[in-house]
């Protein structure tokens, strides 16, 4: 079941305290109609970025194979809010902190690619993902010396690519 637990964040407009708050008890109100118990817990990341996380024992429902039952609730909850909202905060729909979990994974994945990349001097892929995963992936090499990544393929097929440099 959903509790009400308010949020205190030192700093945060009352505006963004009020937007989140009605983000919160949108995904509550989903998930009591789709009749999925949760807890639902909202944190933001910075630059106004907000983190839906939702704590369930019915996970497995609604994260789905690779995920893709969690995007389609993401997409279904920004329609609602964007509908609702004026000027809507971005956020990330996350269950039982499957979305952090799976970033951590892929930006390790990145690295170890990209070490490859440079020692042996070859070109890496990743496994295809969506727009933002790629986002992270290439924020999170950004800075490493000798590579260069970049985005390939269409639509569910789109990956990053990890190439050498020379130096």
């Amino acid at each position: 079941m959903s509790r009400a637990n308010p949020l205190i964040w030192l700093g945060a407009s009352k505006k963004m305290k009020e937007k989140t708050l009605e983000i919160k008890k949108i995904v509550e109100e989903l998930l009591m109609v789709a009749d999925f118990e949760s807890d639902v817990a909202i944190q933001e990341e910075g630059d106004g970025f907000l983190v839906v996380n939702i704590q369930s024992v019915d996970a497995p429902y609604l994260i789905g194979h690779a995920g893709i039952n969690l995007g389609a609730l993401q997409q279904i909850i920004r329609l609602i809010v964007v509908k609702k909202l004026i000027e809507a905060p971005r956020f990330m729909i996350d269950v039982n902190h499957y979305q952090k979990n799976r970033l951590e994974f892929l930006k390790q994945t990145a690295r170890d690619l990209t070490r490859e990349a440079i020692m042996q001097k070859t070109t890496r892929r990743l496994e295809p993902m969506n727009a933002y995963e790629r986002r992270i992936v290439h924020m999170c090499l950004a800075e490493i010396p000798g590579i260069k990544t970049e985005s390939e393929g269409e639509g569910e097929e789109r990956r990053v690519v990890i190439k050498p440099v020379n130096g």
